[in-house]
């Protein structure tokens, strides 16, 4: 479970040129004993964000007056900085003070610690008109859903919904109407998985399609659909939505997943010709490529910064690179969870520049240690994340394999015991019908004439007749020769 409020501010935004001499004097010479709350006042007033943060966490922890002011200043540090920022607090300084913003924290520290039970507890102290209060229900009915409390994870995820909306059509700015649209985004997938947990397919489809195409969410979520079709029997409509990934527009996304899906569809419709052609594909083209650039990245994989380089680099310097590479890349960038963090990242990097040129002072220096403490922290973070995914793409092109090769393994025996039978399939694999498509009264149907149109993806059907009919083919001496045999056996 992955915070989506770390940056809900990202713009860059310029620290004062003002030589912050009020902090200065506060941190030479204050013998006040909540001198670092106002340090942080003044230094989040001079837009030095992550330099406040050291401060404000210094006055959590040193236990002293907590006023509303400072409320408001800890919200605003947590949405410009990310909520990893303060998650290094003990739970004892977290739950010590009447605050939604510390509440928000300790509930996702509780979650990633799987104390799921905790989570709720601490997430349900968030009033319910606070603007953390959607991603709260998103967190708790994440949490409800793995205590299997299916009824309250829905109730939950449904109040996400409800109330991100509410706060959506109150946001003033584009940014803010964005936040509040991708945490209900995230509801309404969670919600479907778990419609789709309870095998509540159709259910599932419906929510599924709530969310727009223009969600950096929906490219993924297609597999998602695709299993779901999958399940109602719909083979024609999974690989309709499965034959999305083959558009232009689509092919920074390869999924290992969709290609044994589409295996397996093809092998229910018993077209198994199709079905070893997508597995011979896989052997002898995608998992080359995935041999060698595990060799490439293994050679890395103990290094902090590494992966991140890779990705910052300007995307015609991957053009030469493995294959994957790219597509990784662009796939990594545009994970929400991701792509916030690289931007308070470079905020980080951004104001560290600032912190530099001001004059030399015991103030300058800590917000310096501060600031470079946390860029630190986040290359490793970023870095992390990034050989995640690229080892987890590897991983799921071996894992895929072996699943190919069990469906390899059926279809050889399926067509072994039509030998022995002495029968044949029905039909042969012609281009499909209108007849064989199956559509709902929500569902589009496109003909395909040889292009990808942007409004039409993730619409299409194939149209496939089943070959799974079975009858019997005229005796022959060969075909005697292999009767008998089997009976000797």
């Amino acid at each position: 479970m992955k915070a989506l409020i770390l940056t809900l501010t990202l713009m860059f935004s310029l620290p004062s040129f003002a030589l912050v001499r009020k902090a200065v004097e506060l941190y030479d010479k204050s013998k006040d004993p909540n001198k670092n709350a106002y340090i942080a006042q003044e230094l989040y007033k001079s837009r030095y964000y992550f330099s406040s943060v050291v401060f404000a966490k210094e006055h959590l922890i040193e236990g002293r007056t907590f006023t509303k002011e400072f409320e408001n200043l800890l919200e605003e540090l947590v949405l410009k900085t990310g909520t990893m920022s303060f998650y290094g607090l003990k739970p004892k300084v977290l739950g010590r003070y009447p605050s939604p913003s510390l509440r928000f924290i300790l509930g996702l520290r509780y979650f990633n610690y799987k104390k799921y039970g905790l989570t709720v507890k601490a997430l349900s102290e968030i009033p319910e008109d606070h603007r953390f209060a959607p991603e709260a229900f998103f967190m708790k009915g994440s949490a409800h859903n793995l205590l299997n409390q299916t009824g309250r994870a829905k109730l939950s995820y449904n109040q996400c919904i409800e109330k991100a909306d509410v706060f959506e059509g109150r946001a003033k700015n584009e940014k803010l109407k964005r936040y509040f649209a991708i945490i209900k985004e995230s509801c309404i997938i969670h919600k479907a998985r778990l419609l789709f947990k309870e095998r509540q397919y159709a259910e599932a489809l419906k929510a599924y399609e709530e969310i727009p195409k223009t969600s950096y969410r929906w490219p993924y979520i297609l597999m998602e659909k695709a299993w779901s079709a999958y399940h109602l029997g719909n083979y024609n409509r999974t690989l309709g939505i499965l034959v999305t990934y083959r558009s232009p527009l689509m092919r920074s996304y390869f999924f290992p997943e969709a290609e044994v899906l589409s295996s397996l569809s093809y092998f229910k419709l018993c077209l198994w010709g199709d079905s070893l052609e997508l597995i011979n594909q896989y052997y002898n083209v995608y998992r080359p490529h995935s041999d060698a650039l595990k060799s490439v990245l293994v050679q890395h994989k103990n290094s902090h910064t590494y992966f991140l380089k890779m990705l910052m680099k300007p995307i015609k310097e991957m053009e030469d690179m493995n294959p994957f590479v790219r597509n990784l890349m662009t796939q990594v960038r545009k994970r929400v969870k991701f792509s916030l963090d690289l931007v308070n990242y470079k905020k980080a990097q951004n104001e560290l520049g600032y912190v530099k040129k001001l004059k030399d002072s015991g103030l300058k220096k800590k917000m310096q240690e501060a600031v470079e403490g946390s860029i630190a922290w986040r290359t490793k973070h970023l870095n992390h994340y990034i050989k995640k995914q690229m080892f987890g793409f590897i991983n799921d092109m071996h894992r895929f394999s072996y699943e190919m090769f069990n469906i390899k393994l059926e279809i050889m025996s399926l067509k072994r015991d039509l030998v022995y039978d002495n029968k044949t399939l029905i039909s042969k694999r012609s281009r499909g019908s209108l007849e064989n498509v199956k559509r709902t009264s929500r569902e589009h149907f496109f003909t395909f004439n040889g292009e990808f149109w942007a409004d039409e993806l993730g619409e299409y059907s194939f149209g496939l007749k089943s070959n799974c009919k079975r009858i019997k083919k005229k005796p022959n001496k060969e075909t005697n020769k292999v009767s008998q045999i089997r009976r000797r056996r």
